[in-house]
């Protein structure tokens, strides 16, 4: 798959996640919960949702050995990575700008989509091509 293909496959199923995030965020927020720790559930609940279908569907041929645990921890360390830019933006687009919340949400998730992208692309589902020598060998 092009590179053009992935990133579009990774931007649908990024979009299929907003669903299940927003709906998080909704239903902690109606109980109470402050936006910024309710933002930080949603993203656990939607990291494991964009994995499946990322892992699955959209890297399906640049699978590297490592186990599908140890993808899903790389892939949950980036995104809850992307949280240290997203909450800062999200307090100003709330709290200063007096955006929505799920709309602020939506809005940090789309800022931070490309650099996720480039990160996932270049370091979790890396072509064979750009393994250490070492790791394409076999025994």
């Amino acid at each position: 798959m092009k590179v053009a293909l992935r990133l579009a496959a990774f931007g649908a199923a990024g979009a299929s996640g907003i669903a299940p995030n927003l709906a998080v965020m909704w239903l902690l927020t109606s109980l109470g919960v402050h936006y910024l720790a309710a933002a930080v559930a949603a993203t656990e609940v939607a990291i494991l949702w964009n994995f499946v279908l990322v892992d699955l569907w959209v890297y399906r041929t640049r699978r590297s050995s490592a186990r599908g645990w140890v993808r899903l921890a790389r892939f949950a360390v980036l995104n809850n990575l992307d949280l240290a830019v997203r909450l800062p933006l999200l307090t100003v687009l709330v709290s200063y700008w007096g955006m929505p919340e799920l709309l602020a949400n939506v809005v940090t998730l789309g800022f931070a989509f490309v650099l996720r992208f480039a990160v996932t692309e270049r370091f979790i589902y890396r072509a064979p091509s750009m393994l250490p020598a070492w790791r394409t060998t076999s025994s």
